[in-house]
């Protein structure tokens, strides 16, 4: 197995770990049954703020170094640094995606009603899946 497809495959088990961790989030509300209240919409605004700052971010990271790396390895595939800013590029954009979701854990457990807190589960769950890792291994799939 090459290093690129090493990368890749190590990349694809960490992503599927990081897709199931919001449901399990779920799986915690529905067990805890935390009580609805209400929540300060100044503080939901400020997480929602925060979120937009967070995918921000994460999009231009994963431009930066994602892509970039992808780039240069389709030119050379042994570039061992260009496949460790890929590797680092990629578990930093499932961390940002997924703190999405954590805000939204974080509302609910602080009373916001599921309307309000599955919305950040949603766009968390939805980057995740939009960011799934891809490179294009020369004579593999991707």
């Amino acid at each position: 197995m090459t290093p690129m497809e090493s990368a890749l495959r190590s990349a694809r088990i960490l992503h599927l770990v990081f897709v199931i961790v919001p449901f399990l989030y779920i799986v915690v509300l529905l067990q805890l049954h935390p009580s609805e209240r209400p929540v300060t919409p100044i503080l939901v605004y400020a997480l929602a703020f925060e979120c937009f700052a967070t995918i921000g971010v994460g999009f231009f990271l994963r431009a930066r170094n994602v892509t970039a790396s992808a780039e240069k390895l389709c030119t050379s595939p042994q570039d061992t640094v260009a496949l460790r800013t890929w590797r680092s590029g990629q578990i930093i954009s499932f961390t940002l995606a997924e703190s999405v979701a954590l805000f939204g854990f974080v509302l609910k457990f602080l009373g916001a009603s599921w309307n309000v807190a599955g919305i950040f589960f949603v766009a968390g769950i939805l980057l995740l899946l939009a960011w799934t890792p891809k490179l294009d291994v020369p004579g593999g799939n991707s």
